[in-house]
């Protein structure tokens, strides 16, 4: 988790073009100092599966997987049956729309307030050229085991945090991490009370486990 991952040249370029016509909001130091940011949907390339990152929570069942695996079967049957499609993770499952991801609420006020911080003590008046990306992942609740009527529920976030180096080119490879904290389970039944309470408990506290981890790599996001 605490390894960085370098993207191929190719897929930087389309990523970053994907944003360009967003504008990133400009955090200032007291120096001077300053870096853009933007918060979003992480791309789907950064995802297992290549699916698309949860803006809402998604919650699969049991019966969830057994529809995925008739899907699959069908799949490979037509000849385009992929790893992924027998990986319950990727299951669209219910989508809770009334939970939106609260990455965008929650996780970047805080993140903004480290980022100016660390621009007050280590920015030295600089003005950040290429912006920070903290791209939203998974949010889901999945179950655990398939043969089990009392399974329990795997309540699961993740987000990531990539940057273009400064002086690099528009070729240059992208600096990507995940933060991805271990997985909490409870039974379904107590995720669901009170509309999602423990699921809105432990999204705090994992995303403040992500903030910490945010803060130790923002010397290598921006570096200069």
């Amino acid at each position: 988790m605490n390894n960085f991952n370098v993207l191929s040249c190719l897929t930087a370029v389309v990523l970053l073009s994907g944003c360009a016509s967003v504008k990133p909001s400009v955090i200032e130091g007291k120096n001077k100092s300053s870096v853009g940011v933007l918060y979003h949907a992480a791309p789907a390339e950064f995802n297992d599966g290549n699916v698309y990152s949860d803006s809402v929570l998604r919650e699969v069942t049991p019966v969830h997987s057994a529809t995925g695996m008739g899907l699959a079967v069908l799949s490979a049957a037509l000849g385009n049956l992929t790893t992924a499609s027998f990986d319950k993770d990727t299951y669209k499952g219910n989508l809770i729309k009334t939970l939106k991801n609260p990455t965008l609420d929650y996780f970047a006020p805080k993140a903004n307030q480290a980022l100016r911080v660390w621009l007050n003590s280590q920015g030295a008046g600089y003005a950040y050229q290429q912006p920070l990306n903290v791209g939203y992942s998974t949010w889901s609740l999945i179950y655990k085991n398939l043969n089990r009527s009392d399974s329990l529920y795997e309540f699961k976030y993740k987000v990531f945090f990539y940057k273009k180096p400064e002086k690099g080119s528009i070729f240059s490879s992208l600096i990507k991490q995940a933060c991805s904290p271990a997985p909490v389970e409870a039974n379904l039944a107590d995720w669901r009370n009170d509309h999602y309470a423990k699921v809105k408990v432990e999204t705090q506290r994992l995303m403040d486990q992500c903030l910490q981890q945010f803060e130790q790599q923002l010397p290598i996001l921006l570096k200069k």
